[in-house]
């Protein structure tokens, strides 16, 4: 029987609202001439992937590492990971014909800081085990974000599928800066509220994945803010999403002036979401002992917080 080639372009989309961009990478793949299908082992089928980013910037982002979990119905679990979405891309991997659930956790090895667990399957619609991820330290500000996903595939024998995953954000993003510090005066900030751990296999919301858990992680702490600067800043410090259950972040100011004068103040903030920015300004000169901290959308992505009764400048 005569076999000719042709090329199967596994994509990498990166989606907006409405708006497709795909990047193509070349797959040789062997099809038969006569029947129009893909030789596989017999009952089996391929199964490629085309990632999906709900924000196009989410793009250009340094991915290192990508690892697909793949499970089925009929008890096949298969593991692969791949250094960059150009290799994963090429990824087309031979399954006995089935229904198949995939997750993927991009950037979440322990080269970028975090742990991946598993126990049994969960019970939430699908067939992979229970996934949690976790930092190392709780305060070690991820060199890069982290994405998931999950997503339902048949394959069938001697065709070739594609499983479309949309990739979530999982890192929180907080930004604070404190302007008109006094000079000689030195803060130390505590955060506290975040998730030990996000179940990546628990659905969050529709069609969304990646459930913070009920337990709290360690504090996080910020030393020696604005000690000779007249502005101290936290900038886009990468953090897992506040607890399951906890209403507000607590933030704790712990202020040495130059005189020598402890004072110690606490603020109330929101909750901070999977893969939002929350964006904080404060005047020192308007900070008190208690802080109620409120928000307003800045855009899809991103949060201000200012103290209660400021009027925040959604421009700035």
């Amino acid at each position: 029987m005569k076999k000719t080639y042709i090329l199967i372009l596994a994509a990498a989309a990166l989606t907006l609202g409405a708006c497709t961009h795909k990047t193509h990478f070349e797959v040789d793949m062997p099809q038969d001439e006569d029947s129009g299908k893909y030789p596989a082992p017999e009952g089996q089928g391929f199964l490629g992937n085309d990632l999906s980013w709900e924000d196009v910037a989410d793009a250009k982002s340094d991915i290192t590492s990508l690892k697909f979990t793949v499970t089925g119905t009929n008890g096949v679990k298969e593991v692969h990971e791949f250094g960059s979405p150009t290799e994963a891309s090429g990824w087309m991997v031979p399954l006995p014909a089935g229904e198949y659930d995939v997750l993927v956790a991009a950037n979440m090895d322990a080269a970028n800081g975090f742990v991946l667990g598993e126990t049994v399957p969960t019970k939430a619609g699908h067939t992979l085990p229970a996934t949690y991820a976790s930092l190392t330290d709780a305060s070690s500000n991820p060199a890069r974000q982290a994405w998931n996903g999950i997503a339902h595939v048949t394959v069938e024998k001697d065709k070739m599928a594609t499983v479309h995953l949309d990739l979530d954000r999982l890192l929180s993003l907080f930004t604070l800066t404190i302007k008109n510090v006094p000079e000689g005066t030195s803060i130390d900030v505590t955060m506290r509220g975040a998730a030990s751990y996000v179940t990546l296999t628990d659905e969050l919301t529709a069609g969304h994945w990646g459930l913070p858990c009920e337990e709290i992680s360690d504090d996080i702490t910020f030393e020696q803010l604005g000690a000779a600067n007249a502005e101290s800043a936290i900038d886009e410090f990468k953090l897992l999403p506040t607890a399951k259950g906890v209403e507000n972040t607590t933030l704790f100011f712990h202020i040495r002036t130059a005189e020598g004068l402890q004072l110690d103040y606490k603020a109330e903030a929101p909750r901070m979401e999977n893969g939002k920015k929350y964006v904080l300004e404060m005047d020192f000169g308007r900070m008190s002992p208690y802080m109620l901290i409120t928000s307003v959308s800045i855009n899809d992505w991103t949060e201000g917080w200012a103290i209660s009764g400021e009027i925040l400048n959604p421009s700035n």
